[in-house]
């Protein structure tokens, strides 16, 4: 069994929520209070043990390198002007070049072909998968990902439990042995009309993936909304080799659209500790909370 080393970021999608300033600005790097949401998915896969990063993206959104690049001429001012706290948090993301590599998705067919791209940089290894979109805070989904596969030695995907009006929005699990967290899955399904869906247990944006993934990948035609689905090829994985879901622990905000970031937003400003207290007083005297 392989150690996870290396995580995939799928950053090519185009946005179109949030236009029109996704037009200049992309979804990875639109933040929550000053953080990007790219940032929060690669701070939770360092955490994790994650020392390498593959981001696919759409050929358009060039910022990733800017951001955990070198900025030797903002270092130098925020030096001479002794601002050393935030030059310390400047410094604390950037990162070598030789942990990122950018993969162009030239066109948007879907989560799975843009995790197939990876395969040859990933050399045989296995993988963990974020979604930044999927912002998960509280606990460390990835590294809770990890100890699962540690002990399976198989693919773990991040579960959830959602309403039954909702269940057509994710791709669905049917399980066939549930133990605490751990769910051994019998069945997938990506978005399933509420009538026939199997169960209320969601795939969220967290995988842990068995190089022999790719193989399924391949064999994967195009799917729900024309695109190639990952869960579809996880579902012809499954049926040859075991998966496992964990209902992990943590609060997951849905990023990708405008009420889920402003709840990511808001519950942000109640914890931040330059702000919070302004942020409740305002609150208050709206009458939103006592």
């Amino acid at each position: 069994m392989s150690k996870i080393n290396t995580a995939v970021i799928p950053i090519a999608g185009l946005g179109t929520r949030f236009l029109p300033i996704t037009k200049v600005v992309s979804k990875e790097m639109l933040s929550i209070l000053n953080r990007p949401l790219i940032d929060y998915a690669v701070q939770e896969a360092l955490s994790a043990g994650i020392k390498k990063f593959i981001f696919i993206t759409n050929g358009r959104n060039k910022s990733v390198l800017k951001y955990y690049g070198e900025d030797l001429l903002l270092e130098k001012y925020l030096k001479r002007n002794k601002k050393t706290e935030i030059f310390k948090s400047i410094k604390k993301i950037t990162m070598s070049k030789s942990k990122i590599k950018i993969i162009v998705q030239k066109k948007p067919e879907g989560l799975g072909n843009a995790i197939l791209k990876s395969e040859k940089y990933l050399r045989g290894e296995d993988f963990c998968v974020i979604l930044p979109d999927d912002l998960i805070k509280e606990n460390n989904c990835t590294k809770e990902l990890i100890s699962v596969y540690n002990k399976k030695n198989a693919c773990v995907l991040g579960l959830m439990k959602v309403s039954k009006e909702e269940v057509d929005k994710y791709g669905i699990i049917e399980p066939s042995l549930i133990s605490g967290r751990n769910i051994k899955i019998k069945k997938l399904i990506e978005k399933p009309n509420k009538n026939i869906a199997p169960s209320n247990l969601a795939i969220v944006g967290r995988y842990i993936l068995k190089n022999k993934i790719f193989k399924y990948l391949k064999l994967t035609n195009k799917g729900s909304g024309g695109e190639y689905q990952l869960t579809d090829a996880i579902s012809l994985y499954n049926k040859d080799l075991e998966t496992w879901g964990y209902r992990f622990r943590g609060k997951r905000y849905d990023c990708g659209s405008k009420f889920g970031f402003f709840h990511a937003q808001l519950d942000a400003a109640l914890v931040d500790k330059d702000i919070k207290v302004k942020v409740k007083k305002l609150l208050k005297n709206k009458g939103e909370i006592k």
